[in-house]
């Protein structure tokens, strides 16, 4: 677990980063999904924006597979753990980096943004601290089931405006096939952990991948010190 030092105030829904990031780790082809979550009617929306119209406690959404249905293009479930309540996230993007590795933008119901390399969490911004960057290739080289690990640098922005490079040491361990439910599917998967340290910092992230198309479709994720850990669930894909 990492040591957190000074937590902020975060808004329920969250991220954003720079198109400069964008264009700096992905090159090749480029899809833009038109079919913004936001300009649906759907389920999830509507409850979403209830829940933001409501002044009493709270509540989390639990989606159900009609709300799903009900809601056009793709879906992602991230839940902050320092909140402890979730927003959907709908892809905007989808782009091949050098690798051939897809590089996802995801944006909340507040457009706020999250990308995603393999399902690696590479940046946040607007939150305080944010990860500027971070490479994904040492941990995606793990999700065939096998190799993984490395030096991953990782840049966290410091409050005076200037980022700290941190070059974490990272071992990928196998913890072998799990079934995980997502909605109304029980998808087979393979857990993986990362287990990054440097110096006196560490953190460990968790992987639910589906062998064979390394779909990531459930992690829990560092995303720096002040903003701690992120639980995502791919919900519709």
């Amino acid at each position: 677990m990492v040591k957190v030092l000074g937590m902020t105030n975060l808004p329920i829904a969250f991220l954003c980063l720079c198109s400069v990031i964008l264009a700096g780790c992905s090159s090749g082809r480029n899809e833009t999904n038109q079919d913004l979550f936001l300009n649906t009617s759907g389920a999830i929306v509507d409850a979403v924006r209830s829940r933001r119209a409501n002044t009493g406690p709270t509540i989390d959404i639990v989606p159900s597979r009609a709300d799903l249905d009900a809601t056009q293009g793709q879906v992602l479930q991230v839940r902050p753990e320092n909140l402890g309540v979730s927003d959907f996230l709908r892809r905007i993007e989808t782009r091949l980096d050098g690798f051939g590795s897809p590089v996802e933008v995801w944006q909340s119901s507040d457009n706020r943004l999250i990308i995603l390399r393999g399902g690696v969490l590479v940046g946040t911004k607007g939150l305080g601290g944010d990860m500027r960057s971070a490479d994904a290739t040492p941990a995606t080289n793990g999700f065939d089931g096998q190799g993984g690990g490395g030096e991953r640098l990782v840049v966290i922005d410091k409050q005076d405006g200037t980022a700290l490079s941190i070059p974490f040491a990272c071992d990928m361990t196998q913890l072998g096939t799990e079934v995980i439910q997502i909605v109304d599917q029980r998808v087979t998967t393979r857990r993986i952990r990362e287990e990054c340290v440097y110096r006196g910092t560490s953190f460990t992230n968790d992987y639910w991948v589906e062998p064979g198309r390394k779909r990531v479709r459930k992690s829990r994720q560092w995303a720096g010190p002040e903003n701690g850990y992120f639980d995502m669930t791919l919900l519709k894909n």
